[in-house]
């Protein structure tokens, strides 16, 4: 799937591979360090939040001063996330390990905008080893389905808050978010280790048996 070509022009300069890029090991020592400060940070607050919102609920005052907090540190990290990609690449997990997964985690906590514009980035990432496809084929919906094209491994589900005009009632519809080659999609499910269709929508409450609705 591409994105237009508005967005491929700007993405063709983020989509450096760490070969091209030439930095030494010692640059990739201090790449590794950032990237271990930005983890740490990323979750200075969140677990407090958690805790918090348990205790005094999610809409709390607590709650929402934590939240204030991270989000200014989640920006911080997004700018030296930016800047290292835009070095070199995406971090391979030859260079940095496990520390690879960091930017994914920080442009997941970023705006939808964000998001589409690090696609190509993070598919990348994912066909080249350095994150898990399980977890990149459900970023890639998820930006697919932010833009209203169709989702490839059916991993989103669209949510209507509806009211009913005679009790006044608030309930929920559950879609599929449209799937692009649906005959195909359990294939392509297994094929990045998730399970089948029918297995996920049912956590969602959807039962397959009885037929689901498409979000078109």
């Amino acid at each position: 799937m591409s994105l237009p070509m508005n967005l491929r022009f700007s993405l063709s300069i983020l989509a450096l591979t760490a070969a091209s890029c030439g930095i030494s090991d010692s640059q990739w020592e201090k790449v590794r360090i950032q990237l271990a400060e930005v983890k740490k940070s990323d979750q200075r607050y969140r677990p407090q939040m958690d805790s918090v919102g348990r205790i005094e609920g999610w809409g709390s005052k607590a709650v929402e001063t934590l939240w204030e907090k991270q989000k200014a540190i989640d920006s911080t990290n997004l700018i030296a996330v930016d800047r290292i990609i835009t070095k070199c690449g995406y971090p391979p997990k030859s260079k940095v390990g496990e520390l690879s997964d960091i930017p994914f985690v920080v442009i997941q906590h970023a705006d939808d905008s964000t998001l589409i514009t690090y696609y190509e980035v993070i598919v990348g990432a994912g066909k080249n080893g350095d994150l898990k496809m399980k977890d990149v084929a459900q970023f890639q919906d998820r930006a697919l389905m932010m833009q209203k094209l169709p989702q490839e491994y059916g991993t989103q589900v669209w949510i209507d808050f509806k009211e009913d005009k005679i009790t006044g009632k608030r309930y929920d519809s559950l879609y599929l978010w449209k799937v692009r080659d649906f005959a195909h999609v359990d294939k392509k499910r297994s094929s990045v280790g998730l399970d089948s269709l029918d297995k996920h929508l049912g956590r969602y409450g959807i039962d397959p048996a009885k037929g689901y609705l498409i979000r078109r």
